[in-house]
């Protein structure tokens, strides 16, 4: 029982560790824009509970465990979409 009260508290404490990032965006206009980074930042494979705000003109994501996303990583999704990345937040 103390075992398994242990790893659970353990694997709380890794999620908890999820590196979050605010990515103020450029170039923004509609909600094709929203779609356009929200697949590019999918397609790293490093990002997971991605959300683009228009309205806000940022993209919210966090790291997949286990996988480091730089920011020339995050940089070059968004300019792959067609957009600039102008400051990187983490979190």
């Amino acid at each position: 029982m103390k075992i398994t009260f242990i790893l659970l508290t353990l694997m709380m404490s890794f999620q908890a560790l999820a590196l979050r990032f605010e990515v103020d965006v450029a170039g923004m206009t509609c909600g094709m824009c929203v779609e356009a980074i929200t697949k590019e930042l999918k397609a790293t494979e490093k990002a997971e509970k991605i959300s683009v705000s228009l309205e806000n003109r940022k993209a919210y994501f966090e790291e997949v465990k286990g996988k480091k996303m730089s920011d020339a990583e995050i940089k070059s999704a968004i300019k792959k979409a067609g957009y600039e990345a102008t400051k990187i937040h983490r979190k």
